[in-house]
């Protein structure tokens, strides 16, 4: 079920309310392709080491060490749609070219992102941190596309219990696990090549398997929609670890760092970021 981009209103209701919301058509045609020949040769380029240490997404390439990457970051046509949405001062956090191999990919287990569950601003309806998911191909059940539990960033869900995401007790989860199981609250997300899922890092998410003859990648970036109006000690979180990046550390050139700069959540202050905290407590009910 899609979401008109004409709708600005509708989406960021969709995205409050589910949780996630559907833009068909954001990313062009050729664009799609320069994204997807970088992301294969990213993934087909991982050592055997790299390769099993996410069986499960399949790879979690950094973007940033593909300057090749800067016009899907940086895509007006996205940054718009966050406009309308109400956030103009959505900005950059990070991001990652997750790739699932052909006719051999599991599917991805049930998680959320959310990384800071001890402040009370993660038991409300704001959206700190949001996934924008650009995949390369077009997705259905048989390819591994995107499944959702509608509702789960505000409201507490079984699916809660599981182990926090990307931890070394979930990789090493077995077939039978819970957290690679079917749920009858899912719903799937299949989408086109070009097209934008915007979703809560709160919300309860996963993949179905890849069984198709042919790569499923999806580039997923993190943006923080109201990042200049985060309380301070957030804005470190987000932003303190860019302040120290530059073009010689990631590899980029002078002039495409600079164009990245514009977009990303950078914190220069004196504050310390608070820790990290993945599981929500008594308040998410």
């Amino acid at each position: 079920m899609s979401v008109s981009t004409a709708d600005p209103t509708a989406l960021r209701a969709r995205l409050i309310e589910d949780g996630y919301c559907h833009v068909p058509g954001v990313v062009p045609g050729d664009l799609v392709e320069r994204m997807r020949t970088i992301a294969d040769a990213a993934a087909e380029g991982l050592s055997a080491e790299e390769r099993e240490r996410y069986p499960f997404a399949g790879s979690m390439i950094q973007v940033n060490r593909h300057e090749g990457m800067l016009p899907l970051i940086a895509l007006p046509a996205a940054r718009a749609v966050l406009a309308g949405m109400g956030y103009p001062g959505a900005r950059f956090y990070s991001g990652f070219i997750i790739s699932k191999p052909p006719q051999v990919a599991p599917p991805l287990y049930w998680h959320q992102d959310g990384i800071l569950w001890d402040e009370p601003i993660s038991y409300t309806d704001q959206p700190v941190q949001v996934f924008l998911m650009y995949y390369l191909v077009d997705t259905s059940r048989d390819n591994g596309c995107l499944r959702v539990i509608p509702g789960s960033h505000r409201r507490r869900h079984r699916l809660h219990a599981l182990p926090h995401a990307h931890g070394e007790e979930i990789n090493r989860a077995g077939p039978r696990h819970p957290s690679l199981q079917d749920d009858p609250d899912e719903v799937d997300v299949p989408v086109r090549a070009g097209d934008l899922v915007i979703g809560d890092a709160r919300l309860l998410h996963s993949a179905h398997p890849n069984r198709s003859p042919r790569r499923r990648t999806v580039i997923t970036l993190w943006f923080l929609p109201t990042f200049p109006d985060l309380p301070e000690h957030l804005r470190a979180f987000y932003g303190k670890s860019n302040a120290d990046l530059s073009a010689a550390s990631v590899g980029w050139s002078e002039s495409g760092w600079n164009e990245l700069c514009e977009v990303l959540a950078r914190y220069d202050g004196r504050l310390e970021p608070p820790e990290p905290s993945r599981a929500p407590d008594q308040r998410l009910t």
